[in-house]
C-alpha cells in the first residue's frame, strides 16, 4: 500500500490545518504514512504544532516554493 499524498498547496489556514487533521485521523500504527504538500509557512507551523501535540512522527522538507511534511503514527512499544 502506497503512502497517501495530501496536496494543500492551494489552501490557506485555517483550511490547511482542518484538512490535515481530518487526514491524520485515518492513519494507523505501522501503516504507510501521509505526505502533506503545503505552500504557506504559517500553515506548516500550525500543522507541526498539532502533530507534535497529538504524538505523530513527522519530518519537514523545504522545496523551492512549497513544503513537504512526512507524517506517520508512532508504534506501540512492547512493555
Amino acid at each position: 500500500m502506497e503512502p497517501k499524498i495530501l496536496d494543500l498547496r492551494q489552501h490557506r489556514c485555517p483550511m490547511t490545518l482542518l484538512l490535515a487533521k481530518r487526514h491524520t485521523l485515518t492513519l494507523d500504527y505501522g501503516k504507510p504514512s501521509l505526505t502533506i504538500l503545503i505552500r504557506d509557512a504559517s500553515s506548516v507551523r500550525d500543522i507541526q504544532s498539532y502533530l507534535q501535540q497529538q504524538g505523530f512522527i513527522y519530518q519537514c522538507q523545504s522545496e523551492a516554493d512549497y513544503f513537504l511534511l512526512y507524517v506517520s503514527k508512532e508504534t506501540f512499544l512492547d512493555v
